[in-house]
């Protein structure tokens, strides 16, 4: 009799609870002929016996670290990894082929659920506190996302928790549910997950992914109104100053609010806060990360989160203001794959953010690094910039086309990783070869149309996770139909194909900080490097279908190119296009209304210049006309309050002026959004 929980085990899977190395080298020791002798025991322990001496004895209902070894490791060693892989060869050249008349008389056994685990089964397998802190957690409610699988190949179950991702490897054995956090098994985080696919499987059983919101029968609502009322202050008081008059003396109102956000948990309120700081530092110090519109953005977002929150919606209140986010997550052994990076400047500030793909979660982590320059300095762009350090024993260049193996990383909630250097923690980069064909969907785009509708269908950007890179993927090219030049504007735009056929766009902008970028983009798209294989970037919808901002290609000979680290080379002519074709009418009006917007937030609601009211109602007759009559309501309560406000100045007009402007600002968000402009 065989066993089904040593066949389900795939390499990956063993790797998870072991480390790519053993798999490796136990791999490579079974081809060359030294696996193993294997021996099934009646009660199912299969025993391996080494040439070294040493025996491995995998026991029925225990994972690879629970079974013994003569060895007397204390982790997983690797004759257990080399008797879990050698095991299926044996298990299949040892059993007979049942009888045909058997073999139509078995029926094909149900899938298992991770839902059908009892809580007495985790009462003996989870330690006492960690199953406190998951009851803990379940009294105040939490998020999750369910994947069920089939346990073929990496099809295996999972589930998505705000802070870790927790992946069922074997079917009825949670001795092999793997957690990406830094305990990795045992922790309370299984509970969790299994009671997520619980509550799946009594909401749907037959969907493939849903998301489902757990709590027990006694779940406290959350008591962050005062905290929410703080920050609700201090955004409409910034609304009304505007950045030209309240960019200065902040720091106290911004450390009560962001202090009675914590405390409550409001994880993404709380990183609108931190960012509504920072672009007014910027403002003050005249940096380039300023802008209007971000400051705009920034606030109409806080406004909604604060607003969802109090109100029941198709978007949970604690999805909207991340209650479930852990203010950092230690994970434990993890593999990472580089998408690219890209680079930044601002005045005398660089800045370089990467992006790993983790595939084993279907997710994305960023690492930011930092780089000021003295005044006797010149600051480095492109590929001297490449030249700086990374990650330990790494430079960025390397990073951002390598692939990295980290123990001891910590994620924040925003999904930047940081990693460490103490102790027993060790990170390796090394090169990857740029074949991106493993990595699971959403990451890897083979279907640009099916992208496109899962975009569609998403909540507006300001009720979703505040997370970086939630926009970046691998694309999948079968074709390059074409690519051009426009001087006028310095970009490179190409048409690509996916396998299926369908189109999307590929545009780059020249920046001062990636000298070499447009002519690495315009090679590779020309076979200059080799086949285009894959191309990944930042994709956003337009009017025109998806166009893709590129961070790197992966090209046949070449591998990983990383766009914004190359140096700077002559291509040859391109094809000359023509700028951008201007707008339609109504995106038209929409994008001229958000300026309009976001420069009321640049100078005040209470210190716009009349000129302002003017443009206001010019725009606002054009988006009338243009059929938008909610909108032109919105925009003509807004000056009506304006107008009150001016004339009373009390606190309640104030307020519903700050409203009327967070009204619009929504609206206008929405719209450009379900227009693609």
């Amino acid at each position: 009799m065989s066993r089904p929980d040593l066949l389900a085990l795939t390499p990956q899977a063993i790797a998870s609870v072991s480390n790519l190395g053993l798999v490796k080298r136990a791999q490579k020791e079974i081809e060359q002929g030294k696996a193993p002798r294997l021996e099934e025991l009646a009660d199912g322990t299969v025993v391996g016996t080494f040439e070294d001496g040493n025996t491995a004895r995998l026991l029925p209902g225990k994972s690879l670290k629970d079974s013994p070894c003569s060895c007397n490791s204390t982790t997983v060693c690797r004759h257990r990894v080399a008797v879990a892989l050698a095991y299926p060869a044996f298990a299949n050249a040892s059993s007979a082929a049942p009888a045909p008349e058997k073999a139509a008389e078995a029926a094909p056994e149900p899938p298992w659920s991770p839902g059908s685990v009892e809580d007495k089964a985790l009462e003996e397998l989870i330690p006492r506190r960690s199953l406190e802190r998951a009851e803990s957690l379940r009294r105040r409610g939490y998020l999750a996302q369910v994947r069920r699988g089939t346990f073929v190949g990496e099809d295996i179950p999972t589930v998505s928790l705000a802070t870790c991702t927790v992946r069922f490897l074997v079917p009825r054995n949670l001795g092999y549910a793997r957690c990406d956090c830094a305990v990795g098994t045992g922790c309370e985080h299984l509970p969790l997950a299994i009671w997520a696919f619980r509550a799946a499987d009594a909401k749907d059983p037959a969907s493939r992914e849903l998301s489902v919101e757990v709590a027990s029968e006694h779940a406290a609502s959350h008591e962050g109104g005062p905290a929410m009322d703080a920050a609700s202050d201090l955004a409409s008081f910034l609304l009304l100053e505007g950045a030209q008059h309240a960019s200065t003396g902040l720091a106290g109102r911004f450390a009560v609010a962001r202090s009675s956000l914590a405390d409550v948990k409001m994880a993404w309120p709380l990183a609108a806060l931190d960012e509504l700081e920072d672009l007014l530092g910027a403002y003050v110090a005249r940096g380039a990360r300023y802008t209007p519109a971000k400051l705009s953005a920034t606030l109409a977002e806080l406004f909604a989160r604060l607003r969802a929150a109090r109100t029941s919606g198709a978007v949970p209140p604690r999805a909207v203001l991340g209650m479930d986010e852990a203010p950092e997550t230690k994970l434990d052994y993890v593999r990472l794959v580089s998408l690219g990076a890209r680079l930044f400047a601002d005045g005398r500030e660089r800045r370089a953010e990467l992006v790993l793909a983790d595939p084993a979660s279907a997710s994305l982590l960023v690492v930011r690094r930092a780089f000021t320059y003295a005044e006797d300095q010149t600051p480095e762009d492109g590929a001297e910039l490449g030249r700086r350090q990374g990650a330990p024993g790494a430079t960025l260049e390397t990073l951002s086309r390598g692939q990295v193996v980290t123990s001891g990383a910590t994620r924040l909630p925003d999904r930047l990783v940081v990693f460490s250097t103490r102790g027993l923690q060790r990170t390796s980069v090394t090169p990857q070869s740029g074949d991106w064909s493993l990595l699971p969907a959403p990451l890897l785009v083979k279907d640009v149309s099916a992208l496109e509708a899962a975009l569609r269908a998403r909540p507006p950007r300001f009720l979703r996770p505040r997370q970086l890179a939630e926009n970046v993927h691998a694309f999948e090219v079968s074709r390059v139909v074409d690519v051009a030049y426009s001087p006028g504007a310095q970009l490179v735009r190409a048409e690509l194909e996916d396998a299926g056929g369908h189109g999307f766009l590929v545009e780059l902008s020249h920046r001062r900080v990636a000298p070499g970028a447009l002519d690495a983009l315009a090679e590779g798209l020309g076979g200059k490097r080799g086949a285009l294989r894959y191309l990944s970037g930042e994709v956003r919808r337009t009017a025109r279908g998806l166009v893709v901002e590129p961070l790197a290609l992966s090209c046949e000979g070449t591998g990983v190119v990383v766009l914004d680290m190359q140096p700077a080379t002559a291509t040859g002519p391109l094809r000359t296009a023509g700028d951008r074709p201007p707008l339609e009418p109504l995106p038209a009006a929409l994008a001229e209304l958000e300026g309009c917007l976001a420069d009321a937030v640049h100078q005040g609601l209470r210190h716009v210049v009349p000129a302002w009211g003017t443009r206001l109602s010019a725009v606002a007759s054009r988006v009338q006309e243009l059929g938008m009559k909610r909108l032109a309501e919105d925009l003509g309560a807004l000056s009506k309050k304006l107008d009150a406000a001016r004339a009373s100045g009390l606190p309640g007009d104030e307020a519903a002026l700050a409203a009327a402007w967070a009204d619009a600002s929504l609206r206008v968000t929405v719209g450009l959004e379900q227009l693609g402009a």
